[in-house]
């Protein structure tokens, strides 16, 4: 299939992740609704360590990102044949890195952890969190590669059907595991892990399924067991690793600085756990967009078009945006009804409050910025976009520790880093497409 520019066929593609996002993402939401209603302890906990867990799940998603790469690149020439042998070894590749994150999840968490959290109550919770979710990251690293997959090849409502099994399915055992209804076990903040976990392996039992009897796969050689190739592992490890190492450093960061804000005081951990949550759920419709973007730009380099790249990035920009803004009037017109959703908590939503137009500014520069930078990987020039993204976080992180440990600043000026780098990312990809050197690069 080969992908047009148009508002229309950005739309079609995009609204699918969008969907399917809104799913997986509601599983952190999920966790942290229920566990408010446990304990703070629970609540600060899950916040924390929804952020590390997602560093170690945002390598699966960077090392799909270089196979969606190439499989939209292909689906562009019209090469079907060799998207399933791509993504064979692209989902070879994803289950060893699994078994490796699994390995460090499970045996040396108790002493990464031990050096950020101050807290030994949370750091207890985490820990036993962390116990139950771990397993998940096989299954999650899966649904990754069928994502690449549908998204490579322009057709998306898969992702939607999977992530929406994915949130059912995670609503409903959150709901008997962490309060022990209906003859199971109460297991609090083990439950929450557990009941993740579980949701992912159903949702990926259901896309197994969907895949059998999904007859338009056919033209991509995908019925059959492809053989190790190790020049295409290759291909994907060259395209996949900035990427992976830009999630990491981008993840990482954001990891480091929600230390830095638990060493400041509980109260503030608490409204920036919450905020945090709000955050990511407004940014939603900006991540399927970027990931649209991704996919658009590969497909139409693919096709020789090369005047429609950027065409394609400053309208998938305008969608993006305008969707955001959109779904922020709710935010504007009900913050404390939105923050009541993700805490029960009185205090913290009463000082999450005064941060809510901070965050929803810090949004919509989001929902510009990563449309331009998906579009940047999408070319192919992952190198360049990990260099951006490490000067972005290196500098906001040395501004929030002068901003805390330096000037002793409140929470606004911490949380106001997260807009520096979103301008920064977006700025300097922009003078890079500008120059049209993304041109020369191939795969």
């Amino acid at each position: 299939m080969q992908i047009n520019a148009s508002y229309k066929g950005i739309w079609v593609l995009a609204y699918p992740i969008i969907m399917g996002s809104l799913a997986q993402n509601c599983i952190g939401v999920t966790d942290i609704v229920f566990l408010g209603r446990v304990g703070k302890i629970a609540f600060d906990a899950v916040g924390l360590m929804s952020i590390y867990y997602l560093i170690m799940v945002m390598i699966g998603f960077g090392l799909s990102r270089g196979g969606q790469i190439l499989i939209a690149r292909r689906t562009g020439e019209k090469n079907n044949e060799a998207i399933g042998s791509i993504t064979y070894n692209l989902l070879y590749f994803e289950w060893l890195v699994a078994l490796a994150l699994f390995l460090f999840l499970f045996f040396l968490s108790p002493w990464v952890l031990w050096l950020f959290i101050s807290n030994q109550e949370i750091y207890d919770a985490s820990l036993i969190y962390l116990k139950y979710r771990s397993f998940g990251l096989f299954f999650s690293f899966f649904g990754f590669v069928l994502m690449a997959l549908y998204t490579g090849v322009g057709r998306t409502n898969i992702i939607l059907f999977v992530m929406g099994v994915l949130f059912g399915s995670n609503v409903i055992l959150n709901y008997l595991l962490i309060f022990g209804y209906y003859g199971f076990p109460e297991m609090g903040i083990a439950g929450a892990g557990l009941a993740s976990t579980l949701a992912e392996i159903i949702s990926t039992i259901a896309g197994m399924i969907f895949i059998f009897f999904d007859k338009k796969l056919k033209p991509y050689n995908l019925y059959k067991l492809h053989p190790i190739n190790w020049q295409i592992i290759q291909q994907i490890n060259k395209l996949s690793m900035p990427i992976v190492l830009q999630y990491v450093i981008g993840f990482g960061g954001w990891f480091f600085l929600f230390s830095l804000i638990e060493s400041m005081s509980m109260r503030a951990l608490g409204i920036s756990v919450a905020l945090k949550y709000v955050y990511t759920f407004y940014s939603i419709p900006s991540w399927g967009f970027a990931s649209a973007a991704n996919a658009i730009v590969s497909n139409i380099i693919g096709q020789k078009k090369y005047r429609q790249v950027n065409i394609a990035i400053n309208r998938t920009c305008i969608l993006s945006f305008i969707m955001t803004i959109v779904a922020s009037l709710t935010l504007i017109l009900f913050p404390d009804w939105i923050l009541a959703i993700f805490t029960p908590d009185k205090e913290v939503i009463e000082g999450a409050l005064q941060y809510i137009y901070l965050i929803i500014v810090i949004t919509l520069a989001g929902s510009i910025s990563t449309v331009i930078f998906n579009g940047l990987m999408g070319t192919g020039a992952t190198m360049l976009s990990l260099a951006i993204e490490a000067f972005g976080v290196v500098v906001y992180l040395v501004y929030a520790v002068v901003v805390v440990k330096v000037l002793g600043y409140g929470l606004g000026f911490v949380w106001a880093s997260e807009l520096i780098y979103w301008v920064i990312l977006a700025v300097l990809t922009w003078v890079y497409m500008r120059t049209n050197r993304w041109k020369k690069l191939s795969m």
